[in-house]
């Protein structure tokens, strides 16, 4: 992610609590909210600093060498009607900032942003968390075709209550404005993480297996009608087996040409010095062809690497600096145990039935596999040496409720 790539969109915690007013006059108000905060967007003056970035890109000679040069927003002379275009598509905090990074590298093309500069037009390369509600299909019918990105839920999680802790929980754009400065600076606090992780862990684990289901499937809606965020929150629910077949996205097949990815993109591959250059080969073979110059295949390992090492700042890492590494952010057990059958229930279904051959399926559980042996790691060390137990507290359910309410 860069610091453009935060969703920039308003973040309103998720009440599991009836509204005070009903929910259609939430709506209501919600809607009017946000046209206005749209329209004062819209008429804000260009902000540099919220911009891609400086960034670089390749100059490929055939010979395995590469060069860096700055990004362009196109390929010189289209005016993005003539590129078959492609969607990276993921669950937040889910390394897509390393994806476009290094896509720019090999493309010398900007990889636009869903929310970012909704004046622009959304056309040749586009980011996306959409259908989580972080994600808002703001690119019409410009786009083609999809790639998709997944990462260990273990870590994906924390990442992104790390992210919204870096806006301060900001709930309207310009608060996620003023807080840019911030992003990749620092983790959460280990309250904040501890709550936040209590409170919506069950569905947000649920919500990042569904990203995946909603693009093997081409778009497998698991909201109900009206849930326009798609958070599947009071007073709705989410979709269970018993609905099914569950009723496909409009936008797949209408907007674009198919939402089913293309590729399976792993964020643990792709940052890998040993497998990141053959993980973004498949990039570049999606993307070939498609009226965008992409690096020949030899300049493939080069540009990784250049890339990698000459990334502006911020990044991950940056975050290490401030406070506790990623590994002090830890599930309960018994969480541990619900990420393990998560992944379980995923390699399952991706490797019978219909699934059996498919290229893609196969990928997912190749990945799915590699997650788990991680996850049973981390379980078997935390049963051999267990975190002190919490003492009860029967008000535990009630102050996670405030608290997160506390938030915005």
């Amino acid at each position: 992610m860069k610091l453009s790539a935060v969703n920039l969109k308003a973040f309103r915690p998720i009440k599991k609590t009836p509204p005070i007013v009903s929910w259609r006059l939430g709506t209501t108000i919600s809607v009017v909210a946000t046209m206005f905060l749209l329209l004062n967007f819209l008429e804000q003056p260009f902000n540099p600093h919220l911009t891609h970035r400086k960034t670089f890109i390749y100059l490929g000679d055939g010979d395995g060498d590469c060069e860096w040069t700055d990004v362009d927003g196109l390929p010189e002379g289209s005016t993005g009607d003539d590129i078959h275009g492609t969607l990276f598509a993921s669950y937040p905090a889910s390394g897509m900032r390393v994806t476009w990074q290094q896509t720019e590298g090999i493309t010398g093309v900007k990889v636009y942003d869903d929310f970012f500069n909704l004046a622009s037009p959304k056309i040749g390369m586009v980011k996306t968390q959409y259908p989580h509600y972080e994600g808002f299909w703001s690119y019409g019918t410009n786009l083609n075709q999809v790639i998709l990105l997944i990462r260990n839920p273990r870590w994906a999680l924390p990442s992104y209550l790390t992210l919204i802790s870096e806006l301060n929980f900001a709930h309207t754009w310009e608060l996620s404005y003023e807080q840019l400065s911030n992003v990749f600076t620092k983790r959460a606090n280990m309250s904040d993480w501890i709550k936040w992780r209590d409170y919506r862990f069950n569905d947000e684990i649920r919500l990042w297996g569904l990203q995946i289901d909603f693009y093997m499937e081409n778009g497998a809606l698991y909201w109900e009608p009206y849930d326009f965020e798609r958070n599947c929150q009071y007073p709705f629910s989410f979709l269970n087996d018993s609905d099914k077949p569950w009723p496909q996205d409009y936008h797949c097949g209408n907007d674009i040409d198919s939402c089913y990815p293309k590729a399976i993109i792993s964020f643990e591959k792709l940052k890998s010095p040993i497998t990141g250059p053959e993980e973004l080969l498949k990039i570049a073979n999606v993307i070939r062809g498609k009226n965008i110059t992409v690096m020949d295949e030899d300049g493939i390992n080069c540009m990784w690497h250049e890339t990698w090492v000459k990334t502006p700042a911020p990044s991950n890492d940056d975050r290490d600096a401030n406070g506790l590494p990623r590994e002090a952010y830890n599930f309960t057990l018994a969480q541990m145990y619900t990420i393990e059958e998560k992944l379980v229930e995923y390699e399952t279904k991706y490797s019978t039935g219909i699934w059996t051959n498919n290229m893609e399926a196969q990928d997912l559980v190749a990945n799915f596999t590699l997650y788990l042996g991680d996850v049973r790691d981390e379980i078997r060390q935390m049963k051999d040496d267990p975190p002190p137990t919490a003492a009860p507290n029967v008000d535990y359910e009630q102050q996670l409720v405030e608290w997160y309410d506390s938030k915005g």
